[in-house]
């Protein structure tokens, strides 16, 4: 493996229908290699990992709520024997980064960037992604684009919260799930939290705390991206009575919040915001996070006029 590879590590459950989306998404970014952390799949998911040039397949059969969230320690692992001294994505199948210009600004072309201001990782906000119409009925056989399919989104996607003493100190919460789905005695929690590090330029001293969502102590970029999230674009139903089924005896909030979902919600949900905003390509999404200040302004010096990352990146 070269020094300079950009690597993209994934944890996975039968995704076989989403894995070609995600794999022809970050090799035109320009990831060269991607590891996956294959969780038991019986769908073909990591058959079909396995036939892929670019791409290596570790597998297990532990519970992923109890071994990689709190923390990730299998994605701690791989992205610590493989991802040192590289600058790596960490993100889930059903995630799509984005940042502005990124139809011409490549991944190396953004690292180089990052490396010239010092920055080791770059803060994303998750943005979920909903079809139209009531989620029990959602089908997708992988035919279409997931922005196709799933291609509405909350004008406002979330609130934040300062997080002293954590990385990264300001954490975004709340977006569509919260607005939909979190009732019942989660009022009195954390709604779910769209902030995430999907960008690090990994050392052997680095690691994720709970899930992708805290790190270690990193010199964050003033530059942001976004995650398109597509949970709700197929089986949500299906995939949340398989996880609690599977892991009925463990307590943990994000199992715990898929059980106040009752089958009568996501039924009936599927209502759009009524501000609701429509994209059918990565690109228009990733203005209108622009737009919404999810990606900052960078700071520059008379030298920085002539890079593709100047501030005009953020222009509204």
């Amino acid at each position: 493996m070269r020094k300079d590879e950009i690597l993209c590590f994934v944890a996975l459950r039968n995704e076989r229908t989403l894995l070609p989306h995600l794999l022809e998404h970050y090799r035109r970014l320009g990831v060269d290699r991607f590891f996956f952390l294959d969780n038991g799949s019986t769908d073909g998911t990591r058959e079909l990992v396995l036939e892929q040039p670019d791409s290596h397949c570790f597998h297990t059969e532990g519970s992923h709520f109890a071994e990689n969230i709190t923390p990730p320690r299998w994605i701690n692992t791989l992205m610590r024997v493989f991802g040192s001294g590289h600058w790596c994505l960490s993100v889930d199948a059903d995630e799509l980064l984005v940042y502005p210009d990124l139809e011409r600004v490549s991944l190396r072309r953004l690292f180089n960037y990052l490396e010239s201001t010092g920055a080791e990782a770059v803060i994303g906000s998750m943005i979920d992604m909903y079809p139209d119409g009531p989620l029990a009925e959602c089908s997708y056989d992988g035919s279409i684009p997931l922005v196709h399919a799933s291609s509405y989104f909350d004008p406002e996607p979330g609130w934040l919260r300062a997080r002293d003493g954590l990385y990264p100190p300001e954490q975004m919460f709340g977006g569509v799930r919260e607005r939909v789905f979190w009732r019942g005695r989660f009022k009195q929690t954390f709604p779910p939290c769209l902030t995430k590090v999907p960008i690090v330029r990994w050392s052997r001293d680095t690691h994720y705390h709970a899930a992708q969502h805290t790190i270690s102590k990193v010199r964050f970029s003033e530059l942001r991206a976004a995650l398109l999230h597509f949970k709700f674009v197929w089986g949500f139903q299906q995939k949340s009575a398989s996880s609690l089924g599977e892991n009925a005896q463990l307590k943990e909030k994000t199992l715990e919040s898929i059980g106040e979902m009752p089958p009568a919600i996501i039924r009936r949900s599927g209502r759009r915001h009524p501000r609701h905003c429509r994209s059918h390509r990565p690109r228009q999404t990733a203005t209108s996070c622009s737009k919404q200040a999810l990606c900052r302004p960078l700071a520059h010096s008379d030298n920085d006029a002539g890079s593709p990352l100047a501030p005009r990146w953020c222009r509204s």
